[in-house]
């Protein structure tokens, strides 16, 4: 239900409702965040080859208002976390969805006010599956300068709205390629696309306390 109205709204609204869809989902945790760009991969841009034009369409309609969205509404979680550090963390955790050993677990394995810091910024954020959430509390827990967080924030989530805005218009070309009765073969390969994306997002999800363990995270 809640997931066909963020459909609704962005095919109806474009590129504002990515915008908008971007800061929300950074601070309203519930919103699953590979959906706002795939959806606008989805709905926004049109099915067909892959071409050039279809990769500035997911740059300008998925990627680019999704990593603006996200970026800005990082900043929320970024400043509870400078200026309210673990009291601030802990109050509203059941709200962000982290707590604060979440961080401490993170930044006692990854970031250790280094060079290395503003490039792990970046992967992180720009890896579908890691909670963005966390990352913005976590740089603002440490302090990371501003210019710093909000440069790589940007560049990573453009690099995930990019990946993620693919594969929602993937899945879109491949229905398209379905519904017309294409070639045979062109057909299965599309399904078997389509089906390996779903699988791909089902796995990461069901076992995301395993994988973020890994990384550093405990929940």
């Amino acid at each position: 239900m809640f997931t066909s109205e963020i459909f609704n709204y962005i095919r109806l609204h474009g590129v504002i409702s990515v915008i908008l869809g971007g800061l929300v989902e950074q601070v309203i945790v519930p919103i699953p965040s590979p959906i706002i760009p795939m959806a606008a991969g989805f709905l926004l841009i049109a099915p067909g080859v892959l071409s050039l034009r279809v990769w500035w369409d997911i740059f300008i309609k998925a990627a680019l208002p999704f990593a603006v969205g996200s970026t800005i509404g990082s900043t929320i979680v970024y400043l509870v976390a400078w200026f309210g550090g673990k009291w601030a963390i802990d109050k509203f955790h059941k709200w962000l969805g982290i707590d604060w050993g979440d961080i401490e677990g993170l930044q006692k394995k990854y970031f250790n006010d280094k060079s290395t810091d503003e490039f792990l910024i970046f992967i992180f954020r720009a890896i579908p599956m890691v909670p963005s959430v966390l990352i913005s509390a976590a740089c603002g827990a440490i302090r990371t300068k501003p210019l710093s967080f909000y440069l790589f924030t940007f560049l990573g989530l453009l690099v995930r709205g990019i990946i993620l805005g693919f594969l929602g218009w993937k899945s879109g070309d491949a229905l398209f390629e379905i519904a017309g009765g294409l070639d045979k073969g062109e057909m299965v390969l599309s399904i078997i696309i389509l089906l390996l994306i779903i699988v791909f997002f089902g796995v990461m999800f069901f076992t995301r306390k395993k994988w973020l363990k890994k990384i550093g995270v405990k929940n």
